[in-house]
């Protein structure tokens, strides 16, 4: 009787047909004949529904042998995802039959079985921990056996369900990289996309995928160029100027892109800094092609790698900005917080005139906005700041949700939160104000220098008086930490307490001091270290010496305060100047704050001839650092601001509407001296631009005053407190699209004859048996693609992707879907398994 107490069947025993006999003693039942086997499987395989298995399961489970179980397992998740019934079939009575009979086998499957219900599992998005663990224990056990294809399934079954065993993954990578001769380009994309969803860094095994990828380019698909391309970028692999190279030409060369392919292509672009024009207009010509199946996702990360690069200007890309705002105000309405968010700083960024636009982005934000997050709604309300659009509704509904939630709110949430507020000029909610400015002073030590100025300047402008003790807290942080502020942040912060009329103390002084030897150095600069001549009459090394230092300041401007002072100082305010009113209502004229506007006049005399412009527009744009070099006067590239392209094709400052409202008028000059031959010049000329000129452009207006010495030169600006730095979405979430996106799993077939010609599946005439099969290279056709932006702009997040993925865009960062291929379900990146007939060994 003790004997019989001390024996226990455990309820794997009880599901394998184990029976508690007297005396202690348990019946265990022989392994089930080759015969019954085989008609378990085809009552499993004729089925053509999930509840015809689950059907089968409850009358004949008790049959099963773990062949039986992983193909039932199998034959549920593809037919119910293809329904659109996965979470039907989970909740079926019948189905936790089948989740106990595959724990109780999983012991002993094979490689095979244990492709299938790992995949079958993630499939389902069925994240049952018992089993993912006995699957991982048993795939340990039996590595070696597994396939490339295998390999990869398992890998990405664990990364779709978001479970990262290191000690499995490992394991997996090891054996992989002993097998990598016989990887497909389907098993390589897989294997490479799920340790990216994970964030594993396996550098040994990346390195040989990236050596077989790169001398197998030719053989991938869109899908898989794209996936291994995003795997890479999200891993921050290094992966050299041989894979961009061969890459841009892959990509160049194919035609049919699905539109999570091509945002998942300019996610990795822009996150890896790349800048290649060619390449991003002939993602934006396919993607204008496609505009009508885009999701938001999509949408979403395509601006936002856009925006990133600060690429614009080009007749392809303002093009697709043009279509794309035409499917944002008809579907704004469909786009989920993240999208708004990343579709609007983009928009902002690259000062795209969209007004109708934030209109539809700010009524979709107000129906949905109890779902933003902190850092979308923060993202919207920089991007309405930034484009000059004040949507009162959305004001007042972010102000609800920020007065509710702002202990959530980041330092960088709050000062990019209030600054705004100031550039929107929304200040009649004091409660708001005082809110936020108290919940500032509790997290003042998270903030960067950048971010203690823009709360100074909002404050200044927002009404120093509710911002009083956030002042004071200002001070002392700044007081504390001012070694971390670089010249940028001290002009910054200088400046706002200037306007706030919030000054004394020490380290006042010291902003002072400091701000003052810059302005002595500046005034040096532009006197005694400015080039003598124009480009072509000044020598090389006086040319790159006023380059160097002026770059050396580390300064984009110089502030409003102080540019003032300087410009008396260099006889650059003399004269009429504009009325400030006059020159804002003249057609043309912008409030974004990404966009500088310059409003010229002149009445100038050279001989006997008059010219006159009675008024004229000039507007920033895109210019290259070749055109910065080809310019008469010299232009400084500052390092900083719209230099947040790469080196190699970055943004020039003769772009700036300043420079080229000063060059054109020399160009003008130049011209009809040339016809007059007369080269005396005199008169008035003003200019007057929306914010305060960059360095470089001061060095322009000192050369030109210094070329025309007899015309009275009046240059005056308003005071746009922007860094150019601008809060360039640094947090997880909000950079980069989170593009969770997940391969197509690979296809299988029984090789005991040759494949289909077209890269098809089993023939429907195939009947089950044990596999002799292995694996196959995939098909040289496309295969489809999923979404789930991690933008996020990856499933951590523009999924860059974003955790942050990142990210790209995304989360960061956005695939979508493909009519010629099943896909797998987007809230978690599965794969396709479409034309797979389970079979055995």
């Amino acid at each position: 009787m003790a004997m019989m107490d001390a024996v226990a069947l455990s309820e794997d025993d009880v599901v394998n047909g184990c029976v508690l006999g007297p005396h202690g003693y348990v019946y265990r039942p022989p392994p089930p004949s080759k015969q019954l086997t085989i008609e378990m499987q085809v009552s499993v395989t004729e089925c053509r529904s999930w509840r015809e298995v689950l059907s089968v399961v409850e009358n004949l489970g008790d049959l099963f042998d773990f062949r039986n179980t992983s193909t039932a397992v199998h034959r549920v998740a593809k037919f119910s995802v293809e329904a659109g019934e996965s979470k039907i079939a989970q909740n079926d009575s019948r189905f936790p039959r089948l989740l106990q009979l595959l724990r109780a086998k999983c012991k002993d499957l094979s490689a095979w079985g244990l492709s299938d219900a790992s995949w079958g599992m993630a499939k389902m998005q069925c994240r049952d921990d018992e089993i993912f663990q006995r699957i991982s224990l048993r795939a340990q056990e039996i590595v070696q056996d597994l396939d490339p294809q295998g390999l990869a399934i398992v890998a990405w079954s664990f990364a779709t369900v978001g479970r990262k065993d290191e000690v499995l993954l490992q394991r997996i990578a090891e054996e992989a990289r002993s097998k990598l001769d016989s990887f497909g380009v389907q098993n390589i994309s897989n294997l490479v996309w799920a340790n990216a969803t994970l964030g594993l860094r396996a550098d040994a095994l990346h390195a040989d995928l990236l050596r077989h990828s790169l001398a197998r380019l030719d053989d991938f698909t869109t899908q898989e160029l794209a996936i291994v391309n995003w795997a890479f970028t999200k891993l921050a692999y290094p992966v050299g100027d041989d894979w961009k190279a061969a890459l841009r030409q892959r990509v160049l060369r194919l035609k049919e892109y699905a539109p999570s392919e091509l945002s998942m292509i300019a996610w990795a672009l822009a996150t890896r800094g790349d800048y290649d024009p060619d390449l991003l207009a002939y993602i934006a010509r396919r993607s204008m092609e496609l505009m009508r199946s885009f999701t938001g996702q999509n949408l979403a990360t395509i601006i936002w790698a856009i925006a990133t690069i600060s690429y614009k200007d080009d007749p392809s890309i303002d093009e697709f900005l043009r279509m794309a705002l035409g499917a944002i105000i008809a579907r704004a309405g469909e786009f989920q917080p993240l999208n708004i968010a990343l579709i609007s700083w983009g928009l902002a960024k690259l000062s795209f005139k969209a007004e109708a636009a934030f209109e539809a982005m700010c009524d979709a934000a107000v129906q949905q906005i109890d779902y933003f997050a902190p850092q979308n709604l923060v993202q919207l309300l920089w991007a309405c700041g930034t484009a000059g659009y004040k949507h009162e509704s959305f004001l007042r509904a972010a102000a609800r949700v920020a007065k509710r939630t702002i202990e959530q709110f980041s330092s960088q949430h709050q000062s990019n939160f209030l600054w705004a507020c100031a550039r929107l000029n929304f200040k009649e909610d004091v409660e708001l104000l005082r809110v936020v400015a108290t919940a500032a002073q509790r997290k003042m030590h998270e903030g960067s220098p950048q971010h203690l100025s823009n709360i100074a300047w909002a404050a200044s402008q927002l009404g120093p008086q509710h911002f009083q003790e956030c002042l004071v807290a200002v001070l002392n942080e700044t007081s504390r930490r001012i070694k971390e502020f670089d010249p940028p942040s001290i002009m910054m912060l200088s400046d706002s307490l200037y306007e706030a009329n919030f000054g004394g103390g020490e380290i006042m002084q010291v902003l002072r001091g400091q701000v003052q030897r810059m302005g002595n150095e500046l005034y040096e600069i532009f006197t005694t270290g400015l080039p003598r001549g124009t480009r072509g009459l000044c020598g090389h090394q006086e040319l790159t010496e006023y380059q160097r230092r002026l770059r050396n300041l580390g300064l984009t401007t110089f502030g409003y305060e102080h540019t003032t002072s300087l410009f008396q100082q260099l006889q650059l305010c003399e004269g009429q100047p504009w009325q400030v009113a006059e020159a804002m209502a003249m057609p043309g004229w912008t409030t974004n704050a990404r966009r500088t506007t310059v409003a010229r006049r002149y009445s100038l005399r050279l001989g006997s001839r008059s010219l006159e412009d009675p008024g004229t527009i000039f507007t920033s744009a895109f210019a290259s650092a070749q055109e910065d070099a080809q310019a008469d006067f010299i232009v400084v590239w500052l390092g900083q601001g719209k230099a947040d392209s790469p080196s190699i094709g970055r943004a020039g400052r003769s772009g700036d509407a300043e420079c080229r409202a000063i060059l054109a008028t020399h160009e003008m000059l130049k011209k009809v001296k040339e016809e007059e031959g007369f080269s005396d010049v005199s008169g008035t000329l003003a200019f007057h631009t929306s914010g305060v000129p960059c360095l470089s452009c001061v060095g322009v207006a000192t050369q030109f005053k210094r070329h025309y010495p007899k015309v009275s030169f009046c240059f005056t600006f308003m005071n746009r407190p922007l860094s150019e730095r601008e809060e360039s979405m640094t947090e997880a979430s909000a950079v980069v699209p989170n593009v969770a996106l997940a391969p197509k799993t690979p296809r299988r077939t029984d090789t005991s004859r040759p494949p289909p010609s077209n890269g098809g599946g089993v023939s429907e005439n195939y009947h089950p048996g044990y596999r002799t099969d292995v694996p196959r290279p995939p098909a040289s056709n496309e295969g489809g693609m999923t979404e789930n932006y991690h933008a996020g702009y990856r499933t951590d997040a523009f999924r860059p992707p974003p955790s942050n993925g990142g990210g790209g865009a995304v989360s960061s960062p956005l695939a979508g879907s493909r009519a010629d291929a099943p896909r797998p379900p987007p809230s978690n990146g599965g794969g396709a398994w479409d034309n797979y007939r389970p079979v055995f060994r």
